[in-house]
């Protein structure tokens, strides 16, 4: 475990950058990436958005924010330590390292990348009652749409573990738990990627 932690304390020190930004709405927001599992700090994260947006935010604003917040460290720490056990399974450090830092960049880009795409938008739209949203001429069911990128960010984190058991599997093929592993998670995409077309269908507002 001192290892595990030794790789994230470099990586936070090293290659994560505290300072963020995003434009929504014609508004640049500018916050801070806190850590790599708890990702902000909510306060600290509201009081960079009110600077700019200058609106109180309401009570079902914060609580939708902290629950998703919450949801999304839950599920970020869950996938971290199912990808370290897998890991485990390989008795080879230079794998387990390189592999494991990969995955602290998928992290680190993946959860910036939702925060500064959808989650601001979302706040904005909480807080304003707006419950459609427009994408490409289409209009969606704002609330819906939200819960659609939530698993498509789940769906991505997925993809990437899948790709590395595949590369574990090539490392040992004859090694049975990620054997066992890599079908159970081939079969379980397929059926996330069914599912997620049918949430955006649902989230279309005809």
């Amino acid at each position: 475990m001192q290892v595990k932690n030794n790789i994230i304390e470099n990586f936070q020190n090293t290659k994560m950058k505290k300072e963020q930004s995003s434009k929504v709405f014609g508004i640049n927001f500018t916050w801070e990436f806190a850590s790599l599992f708890e990702i902000i700090s909510k306060p600290k994260f509201l009081k960079y958005l009110n600077m700019k947006y200058k609106n109180d935010f309401k009570n079902i604003t914060l609580s939708k924010f902290n629950e998703i917040t919450d949801e999304l460290r839950s599920f970020i720490k869950q996938v971290d330590q199912t990808l370290w056990d897998y890991l485990l399974e390989i008795k080879n450090d230079k794998i387990i390292y390189n592999i494991y830092e990969e995955f602290l960049v998928f992290v680190y880009s993946s959860s910036k990348d939702f925060i500064n795409d959808v989650l601001i938008e979302q706040i904005i739209f909480w807080n304003e009652s707006l419950e459609i949203i427009q994408l490409n001429n289409k209009n969606f069911d704002s609330e819906k749409y939200f819960q659609f990128n939530i698993e498509k960010f789940k769906l991505n984190f997925q993809k990437f573990i899948f790709k590395k058991i595949k590369a574990l599997l090539k490392e040992e093929p004859h090694n049975q738990v990620i054997g066992i592993v890599f079908q159970a998670y081939e079969q379980n995409i397929k059926d996330k990627e069914f599912e997620l077309v049918n949430l955006k269908k649902l989230a279309l507002i005809e």
